[in-house]
């Protein structure tokens, strides 16, 4: 006989986004912003601080302010987001990883490339902190995490894959505690690069909307801390919700354009609702980039795998707000899933107001939406055809 499988469950969050960074002190939390600014519908896009965006045609992005721990005033900015996601997850959840056996994955796409800019510019060798294992080396060390660890990279899927492999490991009983989640910060490096690639908008993230002309870059991070469900709940934890199903598949169509007709992403789609042993789900929080052809293959995408009930299913993309964070995106957009599960209130696409034809869900336009959320499912598109979906679901 098959042993029962072992559920994970979310007990912590830790959130720094740019609507708003939990105070070193810890009595404003990253995490409330986040979702207060969510429902409210804020926008956090404005002209960039960071670096001279003059020789660009494009000057926006959704940046974060970020007051740095004084203990570690000069830590890489990355690393620091990346700890203070970590701090507010862990206390939220009210355990010491150290512990326990507790595994770690994080996400990242261009890990520190701002310190090697910087390198770059000086003539000098890169430092520790440019690498993508610096994230997982810095909590591991800072925190004496001594269980399975691993950093992703797959494109704007890393942060959703370092979830599913948190789950994972908890599943196949390789750990009983796993710390999961993303990070990135807008550089210049990246901003000139899509800009090259023509994909950002001057103006607004407009997902699904048919006047939708590109994205705007963001920046932030998120933690989860996922348990074994039945230790999680002997000590009395809160628990968000469970990691249901996950499933990463990819169609490798071309380094940057996504299959239009939606078949790598709907592949995950299925995956994943077949390794949770669901059919419904009740909200979607969507890869969503304002892309003139992401948009379309995510719309096809939900089709392939709802079939006509697609068109029923509450779809949002919270990018309309928070811009698009990279490795930290799928992260923070699983950190909505849960919140929508736990406050039965789903965030809005803010900038919509032209219906597209090629993009025909029910996206909540501009305002939040009240429902019970019982299921909630997170999807991921990355560049070369990285595609995930994740589902999440309330536990009663």
């Amino acid at each position: 006989m098959q042993p029962a499988r072992r559920e994970a469950v979310v007990t912590g969050i830790g959130v720094v986004s740019p609507m708003g960074v939990s105070s070193c002190d810890g009595r404003d939390l990253g995490l409330d912003k986040f979702w207060s600014g969510l429902i409210a519908g804020r926008d956090t896009a404005g002209p960039i601080r960071a670096f001279d965006t003059s020789a660009y045609p494009t000057h926006i992005a959704c940046e974060t302010l970020f007051e740095p721990d004084p203990a570690r005033p000069d830590e890489a900015r990355w690393l620091a987001f990346l700890d203070r996601a970590y701090q507010d997850a862990v206390v939220d959840a009210g355990i010491n990883p150290a512990s326990a056996n507790t595994a770690l994955y994080v996400g990242t796409v261009l890990g520190g490339v701002i310190e090697g800019q910087k390198a770059w510019a000086a003539n000098a060798p890169l430092p520790p902190s440019y690498h993508l294992r610096s994230g997982i080396d810095t909590l591991k060390t800072r925190y004496n995490i001594s269980g399975p660890s691993m950093t992703l990279s797959t494109a704007c899927a890393s942060g959703t894959d370092a979830i599913g492999m948190a789950m994972r490991a908890i599943r196949s009983n390789k750990a009983n505690v796993a710390v999961a989640g993303g990070v990135d910060t807008l550089s210049e490096f990246a901003f000139s690069g899509f800009n090259s690639l023509r994909a950002l908008s001057k103006t607004a993230i407009r997902p699904f909307d048919k006047d939708r002309d590109g994205l705007v870059l963001g920046e932030g991070a998120c933690i989860l801390v996922l348990e074994e469900a039945n230790a999680a709940t002997r000590r009395g934890a809160k628990i968000y919700g469970a990691v249901m199903g996950y499933a990463s598949r990819a169609d490798g169509r071309h380094l940057t354009a996504p299959d239009r007709d939606g078949r790598g992403l709907a592949s995950a789609i299925t995956a994943a609702l077949a390794d949770a042993d669901v059919t419904d789900i009740d909200y979607i929080n969507a890869h969503g980039t304002g892309t003139l052809y992401n948009d379309a293959m995510e719309t096809r995408a939900i089709k392939l795998a709802f079939g006509d009930a697609a068109r029923e299913i509450p779809v949002s993309s919270i990018k309309s707000m928070i811009g698009h964070s990279f490795g930290a995106g799928g992260a923070l957009e699983a950190a909505a899933c849960l919140l929508a599960i736990r406050d039965g209130i789903m965030p809005p696409t803010i900038h919509y107001s032209t219906p597209d034809p090629d993009c025909d869900l029910d996206c909540i336009p501009n305002t939040a939406r009240r429902g019970r959320v019982k299921t909630s499912l997170s999807l991921s598109a990355g560049f070369g055809g990285q595609n995930a979906a994740i589902i999440f679901g309330e536990r009663t």
